[in-house]
């Protein structure tokens, strides 16, 4: 089909997919057994209808199944199929072409029929009065006679064949096994049996035979091993197992590689081999053959190229391998960029292919790999190697061990290296050369690079934009080279750690990893961090890279040697990144501010509006170019921005180190000062998008020691923020920050008395009352200073006096001030009133008169509707604080709807975990409870267990209450077996983190024992 009927490989699936229908089918079947009675073989299949089949097949394609299987001309494909004589057990070949052997004058038909008539399948075929079966009875691994023809053919007089062979392939129908094992018993199938495992015999005798040419990639041999036994040849609707094991075979780590090779073999074939080839090569001058030689015993062999290579003058003797640095010993062979490398440069022109990534992704080292298996494969073929960023030197180097000043010494006055090496890899007779250029971060500077219709260049790069312009917008030709993945990533990580019990946590492990990126420089350099500094773990080093302390800003600019060739570098993670620092900072200036400025912010979650830093123009083109080199990655919406951590360390080591870090800090402080929103409800959105960036630079001028207005008037604004989202312990930090500058800066400031008086309240509520009610007593000296018309400011400094009282058991003291307030007649705001009934009624709730709290507190919420939005903090705490005082009146029906319409608010202000959240939810649950609802209560306890154990920890005193809540629901709601499995639990726990005096362990044991106790007499009863 292929040879004789000129079929591409597709035209012949379908063809012999419609044949084996035909010949195979149920039809075309005669007989069940393989003997006749008489013991002898006869066919099962219908020989007529295979006949048929197969004169059907050559007139489709245009023939007559008359037409002789030899072709008058030269074919250009030779083709000969093999059929056994019946009576003298020797093999024939049916050719399609000419030799000096004798030649059975065959029809297609008759060929085709012959090489088919397998025995107990179909009759014998007649040719020339003699009659044939199947060559597989003789030659069912035909590798012989492939061999025997190609030496007729080639070197009649000689017989050497191999050093005249491009390429060998040899393709087996699969494993086989045995043939109808049933039939085992049988001398015949045993017979049959014994050829079958032929085959493989001498596959292994034809591969031992030719095995330099196999350790070439020079001979191949292919052959599905596994899933092939139970197909029987007649089994011709079991096609989807043969595909299905076929490609399983295929797609094999091993079997993929031997097929790229072969293929790679295979595109470089540029001339087809005429007969006596030997003699047209031994008629070359005698002055080729030295090189000659080489190149037969070489893997491209002669086909690849011109059968011979100039001696001209100015070919200088070639070094094949002109490469300064040698792969890592710790490389970890990466076969999916390997491949795409070679797929890449598979076609037989001038072809250009890019490596790009990140810095530490390993490119370099990829590409190192690669050219060692180029040489390994090639040895003829010369690999240079050169930076871009030392372009001179490395032209230098190559241009003297090529010799080629001496060579052109008379056409140049002062040769330019550069110049030198393109003029002369332009020389079509120099034959196929690979160069590889590292460190590209800017394009257009290279000087005019070689083009050769056998050349082919590799470069190497962290920018996307480079890597594009340099294969001439060829996307297909890029590569983009990630981190490891994550197995590989745990792998290396874990060789080189001393202590392997580091990596024991997967979790923790594969966070880190991911965190540097997977990044084989990072992950290797974390290890050796690790391994000097044994008092840390995986989880500190952790939490310092998040943090980005002092801590990781040593860890990213430790230095550790690197092999590098023959000799060794020292590098750190951040000396790794300088290269692309400097090449960003001298090629594009804006794109460079942007990466420092956010550098100074958090990495995380960057607004878009954050960038416009100074009112730089080219916004757009600068976060392009920071996109195309990875530094930053858009996230989805496109409206902010990711910096990888390993970058953004890196960055703030590069500012340490040129000393820019404070005038950075202060630049992203006033920008994020001009942004950033006072405290109002309807800004909070906007306040969520700068939360962490604030918190990040804060965080930097206080380390940094900078003292400057807009950082003071940042903390303000933001400790104000983090009193309404209850943050009250970094309200309080942030708070007396900005007090601190602004009692002597702005003593009578209207923003000084509500700074004032906002830490006073949230000293109350972190537990230091006695200072609240200073502070609070001196914001009341301040305003009856200098705001003595101002009610507003007269109801807050009261409010926050209150609280003071409130919070240190005085409750009663509040109710005076606030009621003889309440008294003052005169205009007075909503949300003055609001804030005074609030206090009030929290007052009564402390002093445990819940009438009187409800009372006010019902006014309060009366007041703010309309005017509050439903999700400001003050609002849903004053809810609360009248949902507890129901409660506590045991008012429950009237409690429950106030809970359940502020917990999904406050699940959205504050998140599920929070402690604000997690007291509504308890809350609503002992509201449950004690309205009878068990199933409701039981669903609030399961899902606050959850949380409290994961945020508060399992021995909390919240938590162990809402575990004693839970048990007891479980028992009381008759579910004795939950019960006991959550006490069997907690008791564990107790017992293990607690002595026996311990209430709570006591209460857990003493419920878990009258549990038991319960369920046996309960079972007993049964």
């Amino acid at each position: 089909m292929l040879g004789r009927l000129k079929m591409d490989v597709d035209e012949c699936i379908a063809s012999y997919n419609d044949l084996i229908r035909v010949v195979f089918g149920e039809k075309s079947r005669m007989h069940q057994s393989k003997f006749n009675l008489r013991g002898q073989t006869q066919a099962r299949f219908d020989s007529n209808m295979l006949e048929s089949a197969v004169e059907k097949t050559i007139r489709d394609r245009g023939l007559s199944p008359t037409d002789k299987m030899l072709e008058d001309d030269t074919p250009s494909c030779k083709v000969f199929v093999c059929a056994i004589s019946k009576s003298s057990t020797t093999t024939y070949r049916l050719r399609s072409y000419h030799t000096y052997k004798t030649s059975i004058n065959a029809t297609i038909c008759q060929a085709a029929r012959a090489t088919s008539a397998a025995t107990t399948f179909f009759d014998p075929v007649s040719i020339e009065d003699m009659e044939f079966v199947d060559g597989a009875l003789g030659a069912n691994n035909p590798v012989e006679q492939v061999e025997e023809e190609a030496t007729e053919l080639w070197c009649p007089e000689t017989g050497n064949i191999k050093p005249l062979v491009k390429c060998f392939i040899s393709i087996g129908t699969g494993n086989m096994g045995t043939y109808d094992i049933n039939d085992r018993l049988d001398k015949f199938m045993t017979t049959l049996a014994k050829m079958t495992t032929d085959a493989e015999r001498i596959a292994e005798s034809s591969m031992r035979r030719w095995r330099q040419h196999y350790d070439q990639s020079r001979y191949f041999r292919f052959n599905v091993e596994h899933g092939l036994k139970p197909v029987g040849m007649k089994e011709y609707r079991k096609k989807g197992e043969i595909q299905a094991a076929t490609y399983r075979y295929l797609d094999s780590q091993v079997q993929s590689m031997l097929l790229r090779k072969c293929v790679e073999n295979l595109v470089l074939k540029q001339k087809s081999a005429g007969p006596h080839l030997e003699r047209l090569i031994s008629s070359q001058p005698q002055r080729l053959q030295p090189d000659l030689i080489s190149r037969q015993s070489s893997p491209e062999g002669y086909a690849d190229e011109p059968l011979y290579r100039s001696s001209h003058a100015d070919i200088p003797s070639m070094p094949c391998f002109s490469v300064p640095m040698k792969v890592s010993p710790t490389f970890i062979p990466r076969d999916e960029y390997t491949n795409k490398l070679y797929a890449s440069f598979s076609r037989d022109c001038h072809q250009r292919a890019a490596l790009v990534g990140l810095a530490g992704t390993g490119k370099t080292q990829i590409a190192l790999h690669f050219a060692d298996n180029v040489h390994q494969q090639y040895p003829n073929y010369p690999v240079f190697w050169i930076s871009a960023a030392g372009l001179q030197e490395s032209c230098n180097r190559i241009a003297r061990e090529l010799n080629l000043f001496k060579i052109y010494e008379h056409e140049y006055s002062r040769p330019d290296p550069r110049v030198l090496l393109c003029r002369y890899l332009e020389a079509e007779r120099v034959g196929r050369w690979d160069l590889i250029i590292d460190d590209v971060d800017d394009y257009d500077p290279l000087p005019t690079l070689p083009r050769s219709s056998q050349g082919r260049i590799l470069f190497i790069t962290r920018s996307m934009k480079v890597a594009t312009a340099a294969v001439g917008n060829q996307v297909g030709q890029v590569i983009k080279v990630e981190g490891l993945n994550s197995e590989t990533s745990l792998s290396l990580f874990q060789n080189l750690l001393f202590n392997k019990d580091l990596s024991l946590d997967a979790n923790k492990t594969g966070e880190l990893l991911a965190e540097l990126e997977n990044l084989p420089l990072a992950i290797s350099h974390a290890a050796r961090y690790l391994n000097d500094n044994p008092q840390l773990t995986v989880d500190q080093l952790l939490k310092s890279l998040k943090s980005g302390d002092s801590d990781a800003l040593s860890f990213i600019a430790k230095e550790y040697s690197e092999s590098a060739g023959e000799a060794t570098k020292v590098i750190s993670i951040s000396g790794s990144f300088s290269r692309s620092f400097r090449a960003l900072r001298k090629q594009h200036q804006e794109a460079w501010a942007i990466l420092e400025f956010v550098s100074r912010i958090d990495s995380r979650s960057i607004p878009r509006s954050l960038l416009n830093v100074e009112g730089k123009s080219g916004l757009e083109a600068s976060i392009g170019i920071l996109c195309s080199s990875f530094v930053l990655r858009t996230n989805p919406g496109g409206q902010s921005y990711d910096i990888p951590t390993v970058i953004y360390l890196s960055t703030r080591v590069w500012q340490q180190q040129n000393n820019s870090s404070r005038q950075l800090t202060k630049l992203a402080t006033k920008r994020l000062n001009k942004l950033t929103p006072d405290d109002k409800p309807s800004d909070r959105l906007l306040w969520e998008k700068y939360r962490t960036h604030v918190t990040r630079v804060l965080q930097d001028c206080k380390h940094l020691k900078m003292d400057f207005d807009e950082r003071f008037e940042l903390a303000a604004k933001a400790g104000l923020w983090l009193v309404r989202q209850r943050d009250l312990e970094g309200a309080a930090t942030l708070l007396e920050q900005a007090f601190s500058r602004f009692h002597k800066s702005e003593p009578k400031s209207s923003r000084r008395l509500r700074v004032q008086i906002n830490l006073a309240e949230t000293y109350s509520e972190i537990g230091q009352a006695p200072k609240a009610i200073k502070l609070a007593g001196k914001a009341i000296k301040v305003y009856e200073k200098n705001f003595s018309k101002d009610d507003a400011a007269l109801v807050a400094v009261s409010c926050a006096l209150s609280k003071g009282y409130r919070f240190n058991k005085e409750p009663e003291k509040g109710i005076s001030c606030l009621e003889a307030l309440s008294r003052i007649s005169g205009k007075r705001s909503p949300k003055s009133k609001f804030a005074l009934t609030t206090e009030l009624g929290k007052c009564w709730v402390y002093k445990e008169n819940f009438e009187k709290a409800i009372e006010a507190l019902r006014v309060a919420v009366s007041v703010a509707k309309d005017k509050l939005p439903p999700d400001d903090t003050s609002l849903l705490i004053a809810k609360n604080h009248l949902a507890n005082a129901y409660l506590q009146n045991e008012l429950v029906k009237e409690s429950i709807p106030i809970f359940e319409e502020v917990l999904p608010i406050e699940q959205k202000v504050f998140g599920k975990s929070h402690k604000e959240t997690l007291y509504v939810r308890a809350r609503l649950a002992e509201a449950y409870s004690k309205a009878g609802e068990t199933e409701k209560a039981v669903r609030q306890w399961e899902e606050l267990v959850v949380l409290q154990r994961e945020n508060l920890g399992k021995i909390h005193e919240r938590t162990m209450f809402s575990e004693n809540s839970l048990a007891r629901a479980y028992y009381e709601g008759d579910d004795k077996n939950k019960a006991l499995r959550l006490l069997e639990s907690m008791v564990c726990v107790r017992r293990e983190c607690s002595d026996e005096t311990d209430a709570q362990r006591k209460w857990a044991e003493e419920f878990w024992e009258r549990c038991i106790q319960d369920w046996k007499w309960t079972w007993t009863r049964r």
